[in-house]
Parts: C-alpha cells; structure tokens; sequence
C-alpha cells in the first residue's frame, strides 16, 4: 500500500489587533491570499499582540506583525529567526519588508474631499511621535502649506491627563480656530474625541469645525455623533500583500521592493463634513445640484437653471472658487461614482453606466480610460485583494 502524502502546512503567526475593523480587514486578506495559495495553519494569541508567541505554544515558519513602536517587540522579530513582514513602519526599516498605506494618498483625498466642499482654513489633530501615522499630520501641513494655507496643529499627547481634561483642553484650542475649519485627525478615534469636545465647546459640526477621520471603522464612525466621515484604508488589500510577500520569503523567492504600499479607496462622506463652505452663494447652488444630479447625466446647463447668474460668469467664480470649471466637476463627481461602484460592485460596466449616467458602457470605458490612464477592468483588479500594486 502506497504511503500517505503529507501536506506541508505553512504555519504563521499573525500578530495583528483584531479589536478594530482594520486589523480585522487585514486578517481577511491575509486569509484571501492563504486559500488561493495556502494551505497555511495560522497562530493568534489570545491576548498579547505586541510580543513574540510563547516557544510552547507555537513554533512556526513566518510572521505578519503590527509592532508599532515598541522597540522591546521589534528586537523580538529581529532575533525570532523566520521571516517577517510589518504592518506598521515607518518604511525602510531594514529590519524586514513592510506593507503600508500610503499616505500621501490619504492626505491627497483629505484635502480634495475638504476644497471639494470649498474649505480654506485647517487643522489637524494627531499625536507628534514617529509612529507611521503621525507622517499623515506632517504631510497634510506640508501639501496645504504647498498650496497656500496654513494648518493649526494639535497634539493631544501633550496632554499627559485623564479624558475630561483632555476634553476641555481640545474643546478650548477648538474654540481658537479660525471658522469655518476643516479638520483632520489621525485616527478615528481621535476624531471622535474631536467632535465631543465641540460638544463641550458647543461648537456647530460641520458648520464651524468639519471633521474627517482616518480608517472607516463603521462602528466607531456611525456611533459618533454626528455621524464620522472617514478616509478609507484599502486593509484587506494591505493583508493580501503583506501574505504574498511572506509567501515569496518563505519560498526564497526575490522580493522586488522592501516597502509596499497600498492607495486608499477614497472617503466616506457622513454628515461631520456635510457642508458647502462656500461663501459665493450662487457657486455653493451649483456645487450642490451637481454633487446631488450629477449621476443623472446633466450638463451644464441643467445647472445654469440652478443659478441666476449667466453662464459666463458662473464659469469664471465656479473656477475661482472650485478651482475647475462646471463641466468638469460634473465629470468628476460622475467618475468617482464610477471609481465606487468598480471596487464596491460585481456590476457589469453597462449598469456602472447607466448608474452613473453615461450613454453607453464604451463611451464611459473610453473616457475612464482618458482620465485615469487604465481600463475599468484594471482599475477594479487593483482596488481589490491580490490586485497589482
């Protein structure tokens, strides 16, 4: 009788807070990867993510670890003697390959989602350390800095106290903004310290301080109050390719790149950043009837109906506060639907079309293609696990 073939299982030990829907999101990609190219066992502690497994309780082949910026758990990974990858940087390292967002990318979509909607003060509230996502704070006041505004910068780790303190010293540095200001936080959870201490300041959310998160955790953003926009980490996709990449080093294939990183997938707009802040009112009508119509198929001069003001100058203060003309906002709001509903949706392109409205699926196909220099093939590939980075 012939001898049983054994499966060799790769076993990995994934390091990663699963408490929160990004870690949780990465741990979905990470498995998107293993049943495609598993088969793989997987260690998870039951409570300690930022240390190295106990000997006793698991002895394997790779690790996918979020060390953060404890250097006790990172001289750890250093001397554990099988291959790692990180998920938090910064990038660089050089103690092992990393997986990333990227973000510059989260910075661009912040203050696209914030000029969208016509804002021209900021503001930031993050921690100053050098942990990978206080580089979002330094990069949204460089970026606004490159395009002519100043950001006020907040930094509640300053504030070495108990949370109503906390509170009341955030509420009082709100208070000092200029308004209306657009603020970003580096986190979710930061964000939503922010809109309590407008509570506290009775500060009007959005209408004096419109607040963006990073991360979409559903949860928190829907239990905040109002409800918390959020710019969208790709962290499924972060797991498929931090998996991917261990797989290589576990097969001693070459690794192309040290750092990886991974665009997000736009912003989810709730009502923290609802507001138009436009002060040419005519300009805000249009914005508005665009934003609102513009999947409809409309042109401009369905909007024209909207406004009483001539097309001429409707195009001249549209561009100077929007900085695009009409007919281009109109395109790009009809894009971004287009960009959702790839990445979100199974839906053939002729009904991304119609939804969208375009006339036909290649008409759309070929002014996608202009615009983003892909196919909407390709674009949907890449907002999704296993996509090309």
């Amino acid at each position: 009788m012939p001898a049983r073939r054994v499966t060799r299982f790769h076993n990995i030990a994934l390091l990663i807070e699963p408490v929160r829907a990004y870690g949780r999101q990465i741990l979905r990609g990470v498995s998107d990867y293993a049943k495609v190219h598993g088969p793989w066992l997987f260690y998870l502690p039951s409570d300690e993510f930022d240390a190295m497994p106990d000997p006793h309780e698991w002895e394997g082949d790779g690790i996918i670890a979020q060390p953060h910026q404890n250097s006790k758990f990172i001289d750890q990974l250093k001397a554990s003697g099988v291959p790692v990858v990180s998920l938090s940087g910064p990038p660089g390292n050089g103690y092992c390959p990393t997986v990333l967002p990227n973000h510059h990318g989260v910075v661009e979509q912040a203050i696209q989602h914030f000029r969208e909607r016509g804002f021209t003060k900021f503001g930031y509230c993050g921690d100053a350390d050098v942990s990978p996502w206080s580089r979002i704070g330094a990069l949204f006041i460089e970026k606004l800095a490159e395009l002519g505004f100043d950001c006020h910068q907040y930094d509640p780790a300053a504030e070495e106290v108990e949370r109503n303190q906390r509170l009341t010293h955030l509420a009082r540095w709100l208070r000092s903004l200029p308004k209306p200001t657009a603020l970003l936080a580096k986190s979710d959870s930061q964000a939503r310290e922010v809109l309590d201490a407008c509570r506290i300041e009775c500060l009007q959310v959005p209408d004096e301080v419109a607040v963006l998160g990073v991360n979409n955790d559903d949860l928190i953003c829907e239990l905040a109050n109002p409800p918390l926009s959020s710019v969208i980490h790709n962290a499924r996709r972060i797991g498929y390719e931090a998996a991917a990449m261990l797989d290589k080093m576990l097969n001693k294939q070459p690794i192309e790149t040290m750092d990886i990183s991974v665009d997000p997938m736009g912003v989810k707009s709730r009502q923290s950043t609802d507001l138009l802040a436009i002060e040419d009112i005519e300009v805000a009508k249009a914005v508005r009837y665009i934003r609102d119509n513009a999947s409809h198929g409309i042109r401009v001069q369905d909007v024209l109906g909207q406004v009483a003001v001539s097309r001429r100058a409707l195009e001249m203060r549209f561009r100077n506060v929007v900085g695009r003309p009409p007919h281009e906002e109109i395109r790009r709001v009809q894009l971004q639907r287009v960009k959702d509903l790839l990445v979100t949706t199974d839906y053939k392109l002729e009904r991304v079309a119609e939804l969208c409205g375009f006339s036909t699926a290649q008409y759309l196909a070929g002014l996608f293609h202009r615009e983003t220099g892909m196919t909407p093939g390709t674009f949907r590939r890449q907002g999704r696990p296993g996509g090309k980075v």
